[in-house]
């Protein structure tokens, strides 16, 4: 208990440092080495993983250096950099390593040489990105490319668009494309509707067709994803092949509800006592309920990895984590990633009758109980990553989602109980 708590104790003061006016001197010296003056720059987003440690990404605004070298004319205008404080091991010469007295070790690099993901320059290289996702002799002048998505030393995607054609380039940790491109084979083969290939993995970028339909998550803030049956979401589910059960295990997010709450704690200090309180009562009603049988699972469902068409699921993306698990466990995900949308965004006023439409169709399926236990520990996994401050004057995101889960925890007892009693 004592060294969790140094590192709690670590990681709020690295989250501290990163929001504070400390990082000026780090990105400073980063930027200089490779030939560039920092004038400028903004914290961009925060990414914490409890246990492992805080990156935060900085927005740079530069110019050249008037002692640059060969390697700083030739090296193009940075536009970001990152600091973080999660392991890196051996890190090249691309990396600044920084030991601070009272928090963990900061590494720092400029975008885009993560020191994990390997092939984030070549997804960003318009010629070598357009030879990958359109094939040899494309106009790499006619390509244009667009960071869509990034979590540092864990993984990317870059949209890239051709005329008419457009691909996606997901960005992998060395040593994950093969196995994440063999995914997409078995589903499709079994024709679950993942996103098709475009090419072979290449210095561990995929490349990939776009998957049709509209995300869910707009239908969503639409109208609450009227036209969509739940139970079409269980069906794309229970299609999975029995391939996947062959899969290495990853646990859900329930089984690790105790050191999930310890990175909600770094987030949200003051309710400490309260949300070690919760988790311990997760944990009870996780253990308590009925998890059903060992199935073939996605293992990250939920709104942002469904494409929709004539209310069925038409894209299933991101099967990095396919594998062996309990059904309750991806709906569960989906329930818990829903219930907390309109925390994040006022334009998501429908999640409440969305939620009365999927709950009890999900019901069906799995045990209720299970099912909002389950919901209450994504829940709180959620609380580490919410933003910091209040928007619009509403309540902090960090502690509208600890009321999210408290009312599924209430449910998932009061079910429990209802149950017990009637046996």
């Amino acid at each position: 208990m004592r060294t969790r708590q140094a590192g709690i104790v670590r990681e709020q003061a690295t989250l501290a440092l990163l929001e504070s006016g400390a990082p000026s001197s780090l990105l400073r010296r980063a930027l200089a080495r490779i030939g560039w003056d920092l004038q400028s720059w903004q914290l961009g987003s925060l990414h914490h993983r409890p246990g492992a440690g805080v990156t935060g990404v900085y927005a740079v605004d530069v110019r050249p250096a008037r002692s640059a070298g060969r390697r700083g004319r030739t090296v193009p205008a940075p536009t970001h950099a990152c600091i973080t404080s999660c392991s890196v091991p051996h890190p090249g010469d691309d990396v600044l390593v920084f030991h601070r007295r009272g928090t963990d070790a900061l590494a720092v690099w400029v975008h885009p040489a993560d020191p994990l993901l390997p092939g984030l320059p070549l997804a960003l290289d318009r010629e070598r990105a357009a030879a990958l996702a359109f094939g040899p002799g494309r106009g790499a002048s006619e390509t244009v490319l667009e960071l869509r998505s990034y979590r540092p030393l864990r993984r990317a995607v870059v949209r890239a668009d051709n005329g008419q054609e457009r691909r996606y380039l997901k960005v992998l940790r060395r040593g994950a494309a093969g196995p994440l491109a063999d995914r997409h084979r078995m589903l499709r083969a079994a024709g679950v509707p993942a996103p098709a290939l475009a090419a072979d993995p290449v210095q561990d970028v995929v490349a990939m067709h776009p998957a049709p339909g509209t995300p869910l998550a707009e239908l969503l803030m639409r109208d609450g994803a009227s036209g969509v049956d739940p139970h079409a979401l269980v069906r794309v589910l229970t299609s999975l092949p029995p391939a996947v059960l062959s899969l290495p295990v990853r646990p859900p997010w329930a089984a690790r509800v105790r050191d999930y709450a310890e990175g909600a704690v770094a987030a949200l200090p003051a309710e400490a006592d309260r949300i070690r309180s919760l988790a311990a009562g997760i944990d009870e009603a996780v253990r308590s309920s009925d998890g059903g049988p060992l199935v073939p699972t996605h293992g990250d469902f939920y709104e942002g990895n469904l494409l929709i068409t004539d209310g069925s699921v038409s894209g299933l993306l991101d099967v990095d984590a396919l594998g062996p698990g309990r059904l309750v466990d991806d709906l569960a995900c989906f329930i818990g990633h829903i219930a907390v949308l309109p925390g994040l965004h006022a334009g998501y006023t429908h999640v409440p009758q969305a939620l009365r439409r999927f709950l009890p169709a999900f019901d069906e399926h799995v045990d209720p109980a299970a099912l909002r236990s389950r919901a209450a520990a994504v829940t709180l996994t959620l609380i580490a990553g919410a933003r910091r401050r209040a928007a619009d004057g509403g309540p902090a995101e960090g502690l509208s989602r600890l009321e999210v889960t408290e009312r599924f925890l209430d449910e998932a007892r009061s079910l429990g109980a209802g149950r017990a009693g009637r046996a």
